[in-house]
């Protein structure tokens, strides 16, 4: 499989490309040979498939399909969470009706909204001082440009980008999510797509996305001006993305191989559905969803957070003695979304987000609480 045959393969459409394949690209060769005989058995088993998964019967035939053993899937199935998979399909804003669950586009507000700003950010400097170092190799007048734009941006402030809206009430009716997740109502999700930080809040607190519930009535609210092209010389999406509308379907999740239930048991030795994990990513669609267990890109991010508000410098740390300090107040973290790769030919978001809350907040409704964490794929 050569440079070219990889294009379009990502972290979250890996199953649709031949395991064995993808990993020589990678320079895997080795791994490879022990690899390939477990995702064949799952590939060919008769009563395996990708889901989704409508009830835990379901769940414990796919495990034990895809070679899972009795004993590691009754282990498993208690750790199972419920979620929304939002599949997208490609749409014009226009089409998708007002309230609907989507991606990109204009978000559907109530008529005394006020569009989500962020302060000036210290993040968007940094980025501009990265842009400097490739200026002082390049000759590129647009690269100049780009930097005296997003320099005097980063200094003000400015309006979020919108991201996402979801019906939580059509939610809820294709399936029970976690307990304490609002069943009516919508979620808007506004972020600094121009500058695309990995934490959604910086030091000195300055927010630079923002998950709003909103309730009631709703109308239809073109962005204002980004201050940034998201889209070169796109002029349709100088402002928002390209949209695509969301379809709410059920199913379980399980935690994967870098999820705090499962790292501490499996440090040294595979994890027990790691064949069946690398199938999922196609029947969730891409990578969207409302509530269930995050697909992490790079670490666990409940340990992180929870450190965070310890103030612990887990750092210098070993594996068991973080989850056994920190395991039980990652718990208490819920993930809301997670947000990725959507049907559209022009947007990639390389990678994932993930919006977090500690339940005592969910329970609250305040959503001012909620933390946003960005993980790329490279």
């Amino acid at each position: 499989m050569d440079a070219s045959a990889m294009r379009g393969v990502t972290r979250h459409n890996l199953a649709r490309f031949p395991r064995r394949q993808v990993l020589q690209a990678m320079g895997a060769s080795a791994f490879c040979a022990q690899a390939l005989p477990r995702q064949l058995l799952a590939q060919t088993a008769t009563s395996f498939r990708p889901g989704p998964y409508r009830t835990l019967e379901e769940l414990s035939a796919s495990l034990l399909a895809s070679g899972v053993s009795a004993d590691e899937a009754k282990i498993l199935l208690p750790l199972a969470k419920p979620a929304i998979a939002l599949q997208s399909t490609a749409a014009d804003d226009t089409m998708i009706a007002l309230g609907a669950s989507k991606i990109g586009g204009s978000p559907d507000v109530p008529r005394d909204f006020v569009w989500p700003v962020r302060q000036p950010t210290t993040f968007g400097l940094s980025v501009v001082e990265i842009l400097r170092g490739y200026a002082a190799d390049s000759a590129e007048e647009d690269l100049k440009s780009q930097i005296a734009l997003k320099e005097q941006l980063a200094k003000r402030v400015a309006p979020l980008a919108f991201m996402a809206q979801i019906d939580l009430a059509a939610c809820a009716t294709a399936g029970p999510c976690d307990a304490d997740m609002p069943r009516t109502g919508h979620f808007l999700l506004f972020y600094d797509l121009v500058f695309n930080p990995e934490r959604g809040r910086e030091a000195d607190g300055n927010r630079l996305f923002q998950l709003i519930h909103v309730e009631g009535d709703l109308t239809r609210q073109a962005s204002p001006d980004l201050g940034f092209p998201l889209f070169g010389g796109l002029e349709a999406y100088r402002n928002c993305l390209p949209s695509a509308q969301f379809k709410p379907i059920f199913t379980y999740t399980l935690p994967d191989q870098r999820a705090a239930p499962i790292t501490p048991s499996y440090l040294n030795r595979p994890y027990p559905h790691e064949n069946w994990s690398d199938s999922q990513p196609t029947h969730l669609d891409a990578s969207n969803r409302l509530g269930g267990w995050p697909e992490n890109i790079r670490r666990e991010m409940t340990i992180a957070l929870s450190a965070e508000d310890a103030r612990i410098n887990i750092a210098s740390l070993k594996y068991r003695e973080i989850f056994k300090l920190l395991g039980e107040a990652a718990q208490d973290w819920v993930m809301l979304l997670q947000i990725g790769a959507y049907d559209n030919d022009i947007n990639d978001f390389n990678g994932l987000y993930y919006i977090w809350i500690q339940r005592r907040h969910l329970r609250a409704r305040d959503f001012s609480q909620a933390r946003l964490i960005y993980q790329k794929d490279g």
